[in-house]
This record gives C-alpha cells, structure tokens and sequence, in this order.
C-alpha cells in the first residue's frame, strides 16, 4: 500500500538533511548544494509493506541476522519500522523520540527511551542515538547503522576506501557483495564527483559492513556495533545497566568536487 511520509528538513548554509519520522525515523537525504549523497528507492519508501531501501535506516535493537535465540527479531530489528515522535527542532537540528510498547515487548522484553538527534553543520551530518535502558534488568543491544551511499553501477570499480582487505577494483560488480570488514574508525571515500568521510568509534561499533545489489545505484557502508547473530549470544551484546544510558554517533563529511 502506497503512502505519502512527511519528510522533515534541516538546514545548514548549503547542506540540506530531511528525516521522515512516521517512516522509523529515516534520513532519507543529505545533499551539498543540491548534489545528494544518499541512495533512495522511491517505491519501497512509499510502500510500508517493503523495508526501506534508501537512506540511512537505523537498526535497533539488533543488526543483521538472529537464529532464533531468546529473542525473536525481525533482521536488523524493529525501530526502523516505527514511527517515532519529533520533541525537538530548530533550522539544523532535529530530534526525535521513540519508546518501548506493549508490541516491542513480547519479542524484546526490555522497557527503553530513544532518542535520536539529526544535525547538520555545513558538510558535516552527525547521526546520533542515544540508548536509555528505563527497565530494572540489564538491557542488551548490537545496534547498527544501514547508509545507502549514491553511486551509479558503472562507477562503482572506481571508488576508493581504507577498508583494510576491501579492493574495488577487484569486486564482480555485476554479483551481490555482502561481507563485514573491520571498522578502522575514519573511513574514507573517494568516488567520481564526491569524496566522503565516514566516522566512528571503533571500540564501540567493531564492523563496517558492505552491502551491494548488482544493477542498482548505491553501496551501503555500515557501521555495526556487533555483526549477525549477536543477540543470540550474551557475551557478544551491549548491555545497558538499568535507568543508564549510552550514545552511538556516525558523523559524515562530504566535499563534491566539479
């Protein structure tokens, strides 16, 4: 079923970020003087029986894969398919609110605050969820980050990355590629037209996944705090202690050469 998602935008000189709250908090763009830096497929964005392909989908509680563990999660877990509430906005920044429900708690029973904050400052976009555990028991997470990078199929042998072990130019492009790499922190882009920097704490989010589908115009870099099937095994989650909080940023840089 078709719909129509209203897409909120935040500002900074020439660098224009929108977020569709109804649509599980996605950012669905971030341009530099009218260049966009994201993918989005308008068709599964409009349709709310498709996961959304395009953006920057946020993967909460869980990225990847479960094998049916003690929580019974759909891949890359619930939040991105909720709508979530703005409590608070201004020309560059945005922020947004979900909590747990009576729904999320028959296959994660855990009682949560998220608050995501959105905010641009020239080319920088900073990308930031903050986890508040307002439960009595310890709370586990393998939270994720899904951006979909724009960049034409034919173009894609082209682009560069200190990815340690990840080689472009090496890849069938013309085959599905999906492997998680480890996360040097600082990840650099150098594609036709763009270059782009994408950052995180590697102590925290340990992989950087790298998702592709042949013919389509995008590749998704994904920082991910834990790869597949973390949930499934206590030792390799994020635990947050009761009434405690954490925050997991992703900051983007991009420079559009002409």
């Amino acid at each position: 079923m078709r719909h129509t998602f209203e897409e909120i935008s935040v500002t900074s000189g020439t660098a224009q970020a929108k977020i569709a709250p109804e649509r599980g908090a996605l950012l669905t763009s971030f341009s530099l003087n009218n260049t966009e830096i994201f993918y989005l497929d308008g068709e599964s964005f409009a349709d709310i029986a498709q996961n959304v392909h395009g953006g920057i989908p946020l993967l909460f509680p869980n990225a990847g894969l479960l094998r049916g563990g003690p929580y019974h999660l759909p891949q890359h877990g619930f939040a991105r398919k909720m709508p979530w509430q703005v409590i608070q906005q201004n020309q560059n920044t945005i922020t947004l609110q979900l909590f747990s429900n009576e729904e999320t708690r028959r296959n994660y029973p855990f009682d949560f605050e998220l608050k995501l904050k959105i905010e641009v400052v020239n080319n920088k976009l900073t990308h930031s969820l903050t986890v508040k555990n307002t439960g009595n028991s310890p709370m586990p997470t393998a939270y994720g980050t899904h951006p979909y990078f724009q960049i034409p199929q034919e173009e894609k042998q082209l682009l560069t990355t200190n990815i340690g072990g990840f080689s472009p130019k090496d890849i069938n492009w013309m085959g599905d590629f999906n492997k998680p790499f480890p996360n040097p922190g600082l990840i650099r882009m150098h594609m036709p037209r763009k270059e782009i920097t994408l950052e995180s704490d590697p102590a925290v989010f340990k992989f950087a996944r790298i998702w592709h589908q042949a013919g389509k115009d995008f590749i998704c870099i994904e920082p991910w705090t834990r790869d597949d099937f973390a949930l499934d095994h206590p030792e390799q989650s994020i635990w947050v202690p009761p009434d405690e909080s954490i925050t997991l940023s992703i900051f983007i840089n991009a420079v559009i050469n002409k």
